[in-house]
């Protein structure tokens, strides 16, 4: 890593010209420390209990969308009539 040490006044900067007003550019590097991965398989009640709170969880989701639908439709229809 290097550091520079730049100094510009912006009246130098209009005599000569430059167009750009000075900035500051910061950029950063990340990089993980440690990564693990553990490959395995869970018991057959955690997939079970997995894949039912994945099934119950879009259900919740469409019953609200549709419920919402159906309250706005009729709303709308409301307000024409």
């Amino acid at each position: 890593t290097s550091v520079n040490d730049h100094q510009a006044h912006p009246a130098t900067l209009v005599a000569n010209g430059v167009p750009h007003l000075p900035g500051l550019l910061v950029s950063y590097d990340f990089s993980p420390i440690a990564v693990r991965h553990h490959g395995g398989r869970d018991n057959l009640l955690v997939f079970i209990s997995s894949l039912v709170s994945i099934v119950g969880g879009v259900f919740v989701t469409v019953g609200l969308l549709t419920s919402c639908l159906v309250h706005s439709a009729k709303a709308v229809a409301k307000k024409v009539d």
